[in-house]
């Protein structure tokens, strides 16, 4: 079972027991630095990202930073999969209010389209761009790549669930996603809704005629 589900999350789980003060304060601190890289590389930019600064906001030493994160590489993949969760935690929220109804696409496919233009979100894009030329980044953000694309579809299939056992349901959705990530990483350049108006309306075309059609069909080939 995915770890992402429309479900609203219980209480918070009693911390297991003999975790031990020491272990608490490593993850306050890791908590610390992934929340002031993600504030510095949303602010700055990846190019003008210095690790000092991130250990400086987080108001550690700069040496400690390294004893949770070997590499900057390492780092930015960690801030990416904490703005990612971020991102997907958002979007199941959002998608709580219209699960069940006869059409939820026009809403989900705003709701990803409005979480891939916030500055965090497009900040992280830098690192995507980055890792084209970065072998290190690119090894390490694949798999969180490949992680949060998988948390996108199950949270599909629970909007839509006549076609989840379609051959061709994952494709249709990863292919949408790569499409909206494509106009988002446009609108870094183009901050513009009036833009996008006729591009968007032609994802929903397609996305609404594609994802019927599997629905109705249920199985093609």
């Amino acid at each position: 079972m995915s770890r992402y589900s429309l479900t609203v999350p219980g209480p918070a789980e009693t911390p297991i027991k003999g975790k031990t003060r020491r272990s608490r304060r490593a993850a306050e601190t890791r908590g610390r630095l992934l929340a002031a890289s993600a504030e510095l590389l949303t602010d700055r930019g990846y190019s003008r990202l210095a690790t000092a600064a991130v250990a400086e906001r987080a108001g550690v030493a700069h040496g400690t930073l390294f004893k949770h994160f070997a590499t900057k590489s390492e780092l930015m993949a960690a801030t990416t999969e904490y703005v990612l969760e971020d991102v997907i935690g958002q979007f199941l929220r959002m998608a709580q209010g219209f699960a069940g109804e006869p059409e939820p696409i026009d809403q989900a496919l705003n709701a990803v389209w409005s979480l891939f233009r916030s500055d965090r979100l497009q900040a992280t894009l830098e690192l995507y761009v980055a890792a084209r030329t970065d072998e290190t980044l690119r090894g390490a953000l694949r798999p969180i790549f490949t992680e949060h694309r998988g948390a996108f579809l199950s949270a599909a299939r629970a909007l839509l669930p006549s076609a989840e056992d379609a051959t061709r349901f994952e494709s249709t959705v990863t292919g949408i996603l790569a499409t909206l990530l494509g106009g988002a990483l446009l609108w870094s350049v183009v901050p513009e809704p009036e833009f996008f108006q006729s591009e968007l309306a032609f994802v929903d075309r397609t996305a609404r005629a594609e994802l019927a059609r599997l629905s109705s069909e249920g199985e093609v080939e």
